[in-house]
């Protein structure tokens, strides 16, 4: 099963992600890296399944607990955002349907600017 996250920038900040790419076995956990070179306020983890387009997943705040859509739950997908700048995402218990594209994007509140890792 492959899993992967996109690499991208946004606004003037720029995103890192990490693994880039990750193989797993059914049943096991993966977890992926954002960290962006600015401190902003919301950041957002998606998932893009093979001919599908992107699903919001859950949009974090630093300081709180995550906010998740319909269809994920935080036991399948915990996520982490101890600062500004840095969040986690884990797939637990991965299946062949976690094979997917995972990515993250910020939003800067200041800015009012959305912008999303392509």
């Amino acid at each position: 099963m492959n899993i992967s996250l996109e690499l991208g920038s946004v606004f003037s900040a720029v995103i890192s992600q990490k693994p880039s790419r990750d193989v797993c076995q059914r049943g096991t956990s993966v977890t992926f890296q954002c960290q962006v070179d600015s401190q902003v306020t919301m950041m957002f983890w998606y998932r893009q399944r093979p001919g599908q387009s992107m699903t919001l997943i859950a949009t974090a705040n630093q300081g709180s607990e995550a906010t998740y859509e319909s269809g994920f739950v935080i036991d399948k997908f915990p996520i982490s955002r101890p600062n500004l700048t840095f969040s986690t995402l884990t797939v637990s218990n991965t299946s062949p349907e976690d094979s997917s594209i995972y990515l993250c994007s910020v939003e800067d509140t200041v800015l009012g600017t959305d912008q999303r890792s392509e």
